[in-house]
C-alpha cells in the first residue's frame, strides 16, 4: 500500500447517515450497545432516522473502527457488506438498476461513486474476457483497509448477483483477488464469497464474465433513470459541494454582489496557476468569460424580474462602474436593453 497516501483521519468530507444506518441493524441484531458506538463516535442516535442527514468522514471511521474492536468477529467485513443491497443507495441504486444494460448499470454507479460509502477509486474496464473491478487505494485506511475491502466485495457480489442473470452458457467463474494474505484458510472465503478468492495479488479486483455487460436489465427504463439521475446530481452538490471547475466559479460569481474576481485571484484560491486553471474549464468547454457573462444574465434576469430596483443599481451589483457598459452587455446576452426585457 501506497504510504504516501493522504490520511482518512485528515480529510473534512461529509457523507450519508444511511451507510451507518445500515451497518447499525447489524450491531443491533447481534446484541451490541449500538448507542454507545454512535456516542463514542460523536454521532447522535436520533440522526440514524433522518435520510438527509449527514456526518463527517472522521465520524464515520471513528464508528467503523468502534465496530471492528467490538465486534471481533473474522468474517464482519463480508457480513457488513450484506447489510447493503443496491436499493439501499438512494436514487444512485435505483438509476443504476433502472439502466439498460449490466455496463450501463456499472458505468452509472461509477460515475456518482462519491455519494456511495466506498473509501476507494475503482476502474472499470475488460481483459482477456473478463470485465474488471479493481479497487485502488484512495486514503490511508491503516487497520481499518482489510474490513473496507472485504466488505465492499461482499456488497459487489451481492448487487451483482442480484441484477445478473443466474448464469451464461460456458460463463467464467467470478473471481477475487485480494492483496493482502490469507487470513485464516482459502476454502473459507471461497464459501463466504462463492467464487474463487486469491491472495496475495497485485490488486485488490473483481473478475467476471464480459459477456455479462452486454446484458439487459428487467427494469430498465430510460426516463425513469433520467429522472433519478437529476435527483443525483442535486445530492451530490448538497452533500458534497460543487466538485468541478466551472461549477466552482459559478457558486463564486453568485455569491459576488459587486465586482467579479479575477480569474487570477480565483485561481490563488485553489492553488493553481491562472493557465493551469483555463486549461482546467478549456477540458469542461467553457472559459472563464463565458462563466461570468452567463451568471451576470441570470443575475440580472433576476433583478429586472423580481425587483424594483434601478437599471443604475442592478448594474453596481453585478460589479459595473458605469450603467451604460452594463446595457451594452445585457444587450449583447438578450437582444434587448434592460428596460425593455423589464
Amino acid at each position: 500500500m501506497n504510504q504516501r497516501l493522504m490520511s482518512i483521519d485528515s480529510i473534512n468530507a461529509k457523507q450519508s447517515i444511511m451507510g451507518i444506518s445500515l451497518l447499525g441493524k447489524l450491531v443491533v441484531s447481534k446484541g451490541y450497545d449500538l448507542e454507545g458506538m454512535l456516542n463514542k463516535s460523536g454521532i447522535a442516535m436520533d440522526l440514524l432516522n433522518d435520510p438527509k442527514a449527514s456526518i463527517s468522514l472522521t465520524q464515520e471511521i471513528a464508528f467503523t473502527r468502534e465496530l471492528v474492536n467490538t465486534m471481533t468477529e473474522p468474517d464482519l467485513g463480508f457480513q457488513a457488506g450484506q447489510c447493503y443491497r443496491i436499493n439501499a443507495f438512494g436514487h444512485i441504486g435505483l438509476a443504476a438498476g433502472s439502466s439498460d444494460t449490466v455496463e450501463e448499470a456499472i458505468t452509472f454507479f461509477l460515475k456518482y461513486i462519491r455519494l456511495a460509502y466506498t473509501h476507494f477509486d475503482i476502474d472499470f474496464f475488460t481483459s482477456a474476457g473478463n470485465a474488471v473491478l479493481r479497487f485502488n487505494d484512495k486514503y490511508n485506511l491503516n487497520d481499518l483497509r482489510r474490513f473496507y475491502l472485504e466488505r465492499d466485495f461482499s456488497f459487489a457480489f451481492l448487487s451483482t448477483r442480484d441484477m445478473f442473470p443466474r448464469s451464461i452458457v460456458g460463463q467464467k467463474p467470478k473471481t477475487i483477488h485480494f492483496d493482502f494474505p490469507c487470513p485464516s484458510s482459502v476454502e473459507h472465503y471461497q464459501k463466504l464469497y462463492q467464487c474463487p478468492v486469491h491472495f496475495s495479488m497485485p490488486h485488490n479486483q473483481i473478475l467476471f464474465d464480459e459477456r455479462y455487460l452486454a446484458l439487459a436489465l428487467p427494469l430498465a427504463n430510460s426516463l425513469t433513470r433520467e429522472l433519478l439521475e437529476e435527483q443525483c446530481k442535486s445530492q451530490e452538490r448538497a452533500l458534497l459541494g460543487p466538485q468541478n471547475y466551472d461549477e466552482k466559479i459559478r457558486v463564486i460569481i453568485q455569491a459576488t454582489q459587486a465586482e467579479i474576481p479575477s480569474l487570477d485571484k480565483i485561481a490563488k484560491q485553489y492553488f493553481m496557476t491562472p493557465r493551469t486553471l483555463r486549461r482546467k474549464l478549456k477540458e469542461q468547454g467553457v472559459s472563464f468569460q463565458q462563466l461570468v457573462n452567463e451568471e451576470l444574465c441570470k443575475k440580472a434576469l433576476h433583478y429586472l424580474s423580481t425587483t424594483t430596483l434601478t437599471v443604475e443599481q442592478i448594474s453596481i451589483r453585478l460589479g459595473y462602474s458605469e450603467s451604460a457598459s452594463f446595457i451594452h452587455a445585457f444587450k449583447r446576452w438578450t437582444g434587448k436593453t434592460p428596460k425593455a426585457y423589464r
